[in-house]
């Protein structure tokens, strides 16, 4: 083989190796850049009961941290009425999981993915975690005059709007 014929196969070579590592996907998946892009200013206003004359609350996205991306969507007052994250499980979610079931804090979901629970508090929140492949999102919902149920009700109903977009 000659010198050139030697540069033309290193250079094909290199060529080909560049094209399919550019062309791979990521072995992990990547949340979307805004979680505010997973729920609409109507799906909002319907989650929180709001009246038709109630001026659309909009989304905030946060700053990226820890692999979580997160949205919230404040009242007029500035108060924070829903909250969304996405992010990777990893391997933390497991032992979050079984920590949170031993206080009995943690009431398991079915139907809405392959694992969704909501973790109690206090008072009238709670907050709902599912599981749909690669993601984790949390949503949390504090209705002005909420009971704990209609927040539920509220986070599973913004869940549900979301998922299909993951």
């Amino acid at each position: 083989m000659t010198p050139r014929t030697s540069r033309l196969v290193t250079l094909a070579t290199a060529a080909i190796v560049f094209t399919a590592i550019a062309a791979v996907r990521p072995l992990h998946a990547e949340p979307p850049t805004s979680p505010c892009t997973l729920l609409t200013p109507q799906q909002i206003k319907t989650a929180l009961s709001a009246s038709p004359n109630t001026p659309a609350l909009i989304g905030k996205p946060g700053t990226p941290s820890d692999g979580t991306v997160d949205c919230t969507w404040p009242d007029a007052k500035g108060e924070t009425r829903i909250y969304l994250s996405l992010k990777e499980p990893g391997i933390t979610y497991n032992s979050f999981r079984n920590s949170m079931q031993a206080t009995g804090r943690l009431v398991p979901v079915s139907g809405l993915a392959a694992d969704a629970f909501y973790i109690s508090s206090s008072g009238n929140s709670a907050a709902l975690y599912v599981l749909k492949g690669k993601h984790l999102l949390l949503v949390t919902v504090d209705g002005v005059g909420f009971t704990k149920a209609q927040n539920e009700a509220a986070e599973r109903t913004l869940a549900t709007d979301a998922l299909p977009k993951l």
